[in-house]
């Protein structure tokens, strides 16, 4: 077999259900460096998607067999990556749980049966299941099939564009989970043995558990805390300064502000090598400003890498190591595991190579939850390249590491004449560039709270030591307006301490960086 070509079937063969067994072979497998050319990957990758579809998804998935048989669709003519594009799209609308239908999530999960097995699935694998019982037993084949599909784990949205929506996972997934976890470990170039700190929120949220799956697959030491909601910043700064470990990962609001806060307690950092950040885009401004304070706690040569992930994909993608704080090769995705497509968000049209649009996502294998042309709302600045990696030599597609999400990409009443689109996610790498600024918050709000008033941006900001507030709030103006077009009709300086508060660093699963107060009336100024 070729350098490359499915070596994920040695990992999880189809009759593999035992989770230590795949750690012992994830173990023994070299380190994961796709080396071919991207055009020998196509004819492999259009049957991996032709069977997909033919013997998983039509037969057992009631939302894909309901979409294909209303919109007339034979899964059997479609038999490359490029005929996606005539197939719908799935939308978070179109899966999200409803007061009348609150188990409708549920449809999207792998379910064969035995009616479903006998009208839907191909002729050769319900001939292979009826020679399976005939020599074995009935039950023998229903065991297979609950051992292969019946879900032994859940994981949730966040609820931030939409109601929380649950993502199965059968065994068979949960072994891709440490798979991914392998790979993810190997383009930081981390070691087995290396100990890590996990201040992710203890959660049913992905972000916590592919990170578990990256310490049982590298065979590393985490601590997992739980993040400032379960031990708060003291037990966290307590657990950097006695673990030392090499490896930090977590939410870049909060890291920052965990690792602000153990500098100001003169914390010594002897070990700290890699910072893996994930659930939020990361500027390259604020890993530069995460490497000086690290570098200011006695580790001077950290790198700082991003994470990018989503629960309907149920695993995440990493970057591989960075030459410096300002570059990024993007993110490396797995073709063996999944497909993606950049699309123009307001005509659903493919783009090219390169190009900015809105990530689709569809998946090549998995049981459980399975989604298909999965429209998640995060635009990538760069699109999708498919050129060898400069930084790694990986020959795999790889994401643009700047995505920002649609959602965040609203329209604002700004004057009483028309409203004005503006991209919120303009302001995450204009305030980390902002080393006066220690932490910040933004709020859009109803002038005087009242609802039939216009919006207005209110920023609050707490400031390093000396600063002069009435110059920086100028230079923050200027900066806002020359990158979104815009600026906040306030800039108010708040204490740290309260700013804190409103950012919920040690009370919420992720920080209130950006709030809309629009639908929440007489919320008092500054306050969640």
């Amino acid at each position: 077999m070729r350098s490359g070509t499915r070596d994920f079937t040695k990992v999880a063969p189809e009759r593999l259900h035992n989770t230590i067994n795949v750690l012992e072979a994830l173990r023994s497998q070299p380190v994961w460096r796709p080396t071919r050319p991207w055009k020998d990957w196509q004819a492999e990758r259009d049957d991996l998607l032709h069977r997909f579809l033919n013997e998983q998804l039509y037969p057992f998935s009631p939302f894909y067999r309901r979409l294909f048989n209303e919109h007339h669709i034979d899964p059997r003519k479609i038999r490359s990556v490029y005929d996606l594009r005539h197939l719908p799209f799935t939308n978070k609308k179109d899966i999200v749980p409803t007061p009348d239908n609150p188990t409708r999530p549920i449809d999207l999960v792998l379910q064969p049966d035995k009616e479903s097995i006998s009208k839907y699935a191909p002729k050769a694998l319900a001939v292979k299941l009826l020679l399976e019982g005939l020599q074995h037993g009935r039950k023998a084949v229903e065991d297979r099939l609950r051992l292969e599909y019946s879900p032994v784990h859940v994981t949730y949205t966040t609820g931030r564009s939409a109601m929380p929506t649950q993502f199965l996972y059968a065994s068979k997934d949960f072994e891709r989970l440490h798979i991914v976890g392998k790979r993810l470990i190997e383009l930081t170039g981390a070691q087995a043995g290396d100990r890590a700190l996990n201040v992710f929120p203890f959660a049913p949220h992905l972000a916590f558990w592919q990170v578990f799956a990256v310490g049982q697959a590298a065979t590393m030491l985490i601590v997992h805390t739980g993040g400032g909601k379960v031990m708060g910043s003291v037990g966290n700064i307590a657990a950097l300064a006695r673990l030392q470990p090499s490896m930090l990962i977590g939410v870049p609001g909060y890291v920052y502000h965990m690792l602000r806060q153990a500098h100001e307690q003169r914390v010594e950092l002897k070990n700290l090598q890699l910072i893996a950040l994930g659930a939020e885009r990361v500027p390259p401004a604020l890993k530069a400003r995460l490497a000086d304070l690290c570098a200011k706690m006695g580790a001077p040569h950290v790198s700082v890498f991003g994470v990018y992930g989503f629960t309907e994909a149920r695993l995440a993608w990493g970057e591989c190591t960075p030459p410096n704080h300002e570059t990024s090769y993007g993110y490396h995705t797995y073709p063996d595991f999944d497909i993606f497509e950049i699309i123009d968000p307001d005509s659903g049209e493919p783009v090219g190579p390169g190009e900015r649009g809105e990530i689709v996502y569809s998946t090549l294998s998995g049981r459980g939850s399975c989604v298909l042309r999965y429209r998640t709302g995060d635009i990538a600045d760069g699109g999708i390249v498919y050129d060898p990696c400069p930084g790694c030599g990986r020959i795999v597609p790889r994401i643009s590491s700047a995505i920002s999400r649609r959602s965040d990409v609203g329209e604002f009443k700004l004057t009483k004449i028309r409203g004005t689109l503006v991209d919120l996610n303009g302001f995450l790498p204009i305030m980390a560039e902002a080393t006066e600024v220690v932490e910040w918050q933004l709020v859009v709000k109803k002038v005087n709270d009242d609802p039939d008033e216009l919006d207005e941006l209110v920023l609050y900001v707490a400031l390093a030591p000396d600063v002069d507030a009435e110059s920086l709030k100028r230079r923050l103006s200027d900066k806002v307006r020359n990158a979104i077009d815009v600026v906040p009709n306030h800039i108010e300086v708040l204490p740290i301490a309260q700013l804190e508060v409103n950012l919920g660093l040690d009370t919420q699963m992720k920080e209130m960086r950006i709030r809309d107060l629009r639908n929440v009336l007489k919320a008092p100024v500054g306050q969640p």
